[in-house]
Protein backbone atom coordinates (compact mmCIF):
# COMPACT_ATOMS: atom_id res chain seq x y z
CA UNK A 1 0.00 0.00 0.00
CA UNK A 2 1.62 3.12 -1.06
CA UNK A 3 2.54 5.73 1.70
CA UNK A 4 -0.38 8.17 0.69
CA UNK A 5 -2.79 6.26 1.07
CA UNK A 6 -1.92 5.01 4.23
CA UNK A 7 -1.68 8.46 5.71
CA UNK A 8 -5.00 9.11 4.06
CA UNK A 9 -6.86 6.52 6.01
CA UNK A 10 -5.34 7.20 9.26
CA UNK A 11 -6.63 10.88 8.90
CA UNK A 12 -9.48 10.17 8.04
CA UNK A 13 -10.62 6.50 10.73
CA UNK A 14 -9.34 9.75 13.53
CA UNK A 15 -11.00 12.33 12.30
CA UNK A 16 -14.29 9.73 12.28
CA UNK A 17 -13.31 8.93 15.85
CA UNK A 18 -12.80 12.52 17.13
CA UNK A 19 -15.94 13.15 15.37
CA UNK A 20 -18.06 10.33 17.22
CA UNK A 21 -16.30 11.53 20.25
CA UNK A 22 -17.06 15.19 19.98
CA UNK A 23 -21.13 14.58 19.40
CA UNK A 24 -21.87 12.58 22.17
CA UNK A 25 -22.62 15.31 24.57
CA UNK A 26 -25.23 16.45 21.64
CA UNK A 27 -27.35 13.30 21.84
CA UNK A 28 -31.44 13.01 23.16
CA UNK A 29 -31.12 12.75 26.73
CA UNK A 30 -34.53 10.84 27.21
CA UNK A 31 -34.37 7.52 27.44
CA UNK A 32 -36.19 5.41 24.75
CA UNK A 33 -38.80 2.83 25.37
CA UNK A 34 -37.59 0.86 22.75
CA UNK A 35 -33.40 1.53 23.84
CA UNK A 36 -32.50 -1.54 21.86
CA UNK A 37 -33.82 0.36 18.77
CA UNK A 38 -35.51 -3.13 17.40
CA UNK A 39 -37.99 -2.72 14.74
CA UNK A 40 -41.59 -3.24 16.42
CA UNK A 41 -45.05 -3.20 14.70
CA UNK A 42 -46.59 -0.94 17.75
CA UNK A 43 -45.06 2.64 18.21
CA UNK A 44 -44.75 2.09 22.04
CA UNK A 45 -43.56 -1.20 22.44
CA UNK A 46 -43.10 -2.83 25.63
CA UNK A 47 -39.98 -3.09 27.49
CA UNK A 48 -38.12 -5.61 29.34
CA UNK A 49 -38.21 -3.76 32.45
CA UNK A 50 -41.69 -3.70 33.24
CA UNK A 51 -42.53 -7.34 32.11
CA UNK A 52 -44.90 -9.15 35.13
CA UNK A 53 -43.97 -12.68 36.15
CA UNK A 54 -46.34 -15.19 34.71
CA UNK A 55 -46.15 -18.19 37.31
CA UNK A 56 -44.00 -19.34 39.77
CA UNK A 57 -40.23 -18.77 39.07
CA UNK A 58 -38.19 -21.92 38.49
CA UNK A 59 -35.43 -20.54 40.59
CA UNK A 60 -37.37 -20.10 43.36
CA UNK A 61 -36.91 -23.97 44.30
CA UNK A 62 -33.60 -23.89 43.66
CA UNK A 63 -30.78 -24.60 46.25
CA UNK A 64 -28.37 -21.59 46.38
CA UNK A 65 -24.98 -21.98 45.11
CA UNK A 66 -22.72 -23.92 47.58
CA UNK A 67 -19.59 -21.75 48.79
CA UNK A 68 -16.75 -23.90 48.14
CA UNK A 69 -14.38 -20.79 49.79
CA UNK A 70 -14.90 -20.06 53.42
CA UNK A 71 -13.02 -16.61 55.17
CA UNK A 72 -12.25 -15.61 58.32
CA UNK A 73 -12.81 -12.40 59.47
CA UNK A 74 -10.70 -9.61 59.22
CA UNK A 75 -10.19 -8.99 63.04
CA UNK A 76 -8.74 -12.78 63.66
CA UNK A 77 -6.58 -13.05 60.14
CA UNK A 78 -5.30 -11.78 57.04
CA UNK A 79 -4.86 -13.57 53.59
CA UNK A 80 -1.31 -14.53 53.39
CA UNK A 81 -2.08 -16.28 49.27
CA UNK A 82 -4.95 -17.70 47.60
CA UNK A 83 -4.57 -20.16 44.75
CA UNK A 84 -7.12 -22.07 42.82
CA UNK A 85 -6.53 -26.43 42.58
CA UNK A 86 -5.48 -25.90 39.10
CA UNK A 87 -2.50 -23.38 39.97
CA UNK A 88 -3.94 -20.04 39.33
CA UNK A 89 -3.48 -17.63 41.21
CA UNK A 90 -4.84 -13.66 41.60
CA UNK A 91 -7.45 -12.58 40.13
CA UNK A 92 -8.38 -15.17 38.42
CA UNK A 93 -11.78 -16.23 40.16
CA UNK A 94 -12.00 -20.23 40.35
CA UNK A 95 -15.11 -22.21 41.90
CA UNK A 96 -12.87 -23.41 44.67
CA UNK A 97 -9.15 -22.50 46.00
CA UNK A 98 -6.94 -22.89 48.77
CA UNK A 99 -6.47 -20.02 51.26
CA UNK A 100 -3.36 -19.27 53.62
CA UNK A 101 -4.26 -16.86 56.32
CA UNK A 102 -1.82 -15.39 59.15
CA UNK A 103 -3.65 -15.24 62.05
CA UNK A 104 -3.11 -12.07 63.70
CA UNK A 105 -2.69 -12.30 67.63
CA UNK A 106 -0.12 -15.36 67.01
CA UNK A 107 1.34 -15.23 63.49
CA UNK A 108 0.59 -18.44 62.62
CA UNK A 109 0.16 -19.73 59.06
CA UNK A 110 -3.20 -21.93 58.09
CA UNK A 111 -4.58 -23.02 55.03
CA UNK A 112 -8.53 -23.63 54.32
CA UNK A 113 -9.87 -25.13 51.56
CA UNK A 114 -12.44 -27.83 50.62
CA UNK A 115 -11.36 -31.13 49.26
CA UNK A 116 -12.94 -31.71 46.16
CA UNK A 117 -15.11 -35.13 45.72
CA UNK A 118 -13.86 -36.14 49.02
CA UNK A 119 -15.81 -38.85 51.26
CA UNK A 120 -18.20 -36.94 53.90
CA UNK A 121 -16.75 -37.25 57.39
CA UNK A 122 -18.71 -39.03 59.23
CA UNK A 123 -18.94 -39.50 63.25
CA UNK A 124 -18.67 -43.71 63.94
CA UNK A 125 -21.76 -45.02 65.37
CA UNK A 126 -19.91 -45.89 68.57
CA UNK A 127 -19.16 -42.24 69.38
CA UNK A 128 -21.43 -40.35 71.96
CA UNK A 129 -18.95 -37.27 72.14
CA UNK A 130 -16.90 -36.11 69.77
CA UNK A 131 -13.36 -34.76 70.62
CA UNK A 132 -13.74 -32.25 67.87
CA UNK A 133 -16.67 -29.99 66.06
CA UNK A 134 -16.41 -27.74 63.29
CA UNK A 135 -19.87 -25.66 63.04
CA UNK A 136 -21.75 -28.08 65.21
CA UNK A 137 -20.63 -31.28 63.03
CA UNK A 138 -18.17 -34.02 63.76
CA UNK A 139 -14.62 -33.39 63.29
CA UNK A 140 -11.43 -35.78 62.46
CA UNK A 141 -7.89 -34.25 63.51
CA UNK A 142 -4.99 -36.22 61.85
CA UNK A 143 -0.98 -35.25 61.07
CA UNK A 144 0.54 -35.88 57.85
CA UNK A 145 4.39 -35.21 57.37
CA UNK A 146 4.25 -32.75 60.57
CA UNK A 147 1.29 -31.02 59.07
CA UNK A 148 -1.80 -30.56 61.78
CA UNK A 149 -5.26 -31.63 59.70
CA UNK A 150 -8.44 -31.41 60.28
CA UNK A 151 -11.99 -32.36 58.08
CA UNK A 152 -15.03 -31.93 58.82
CA UNK A 153 -17.94 -32.09 56.16
CA UNK A 154 -20.34 -29.07 56.10
CA UNK A 155 -23.29 -28.84 53.25
CA UNK A 156 -22.42 -31.72 51.44
CA UNK A 157 -18.61 -30.37 51.21
CA UNK A 158 -15.67 -31.96 52.76
CA UNK A 159 -13.60 -28.80 54.51
CA UNK A 160 -9.63 -29.18 55.77
CA UNK A 161 -7.77 -26.66 57.54
CA UNK A 162 -3.83 -27.56 58.24
CA UNK A 163 -1.33 -25.61 60.27
CA UNK A 164 2.33 -26.42 60.87
CA UNK A 165 2.20 -25.01 64.36
CA UNK A 166 -1.24 -25.13 65.48
CA UNK A 167 -2.20 -28.53 67.22
CA UNK A 168 -5.73 -30.16 66.55
CA UNK A 169 -7.93 -28.07 69.44
CA UNK A 170 -5.96 -24.57 67.80
CA UNK A 171 -7.47 -25.67 64.46
CA UNK A 172 -10.63 -26.14 66.05
CA UNK A 173 -11.42 -23.07 67.49
CA UNK A 174 -9.98 -21.12 63.90
CA UNK A 175 -12.52 -23.22 62.21
CA UNK A 176 -15.45 -22.50 64.00
CA UNK A 177 -14.65 -18.53 63.20
CA UNK A 178 -14.53 -19.64 59.78
CA UNK A 179 -17.66 -18.12 57.42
Amino acid sequence: MPRRLELLLTAAATAMALAFFVSVPYWPKQDSPNALRLPTSEPAALSFATATPRGPSVLASVKPAPNFNLDLPADVATVAARRGYNGETGLIPTMASITTFRLLATGDLISVGPILEAEAVRAPATLTDPVYRVHGQYAVASIDRGVNQLRWTENGITYQVASRTLDASGLTEVANKLR
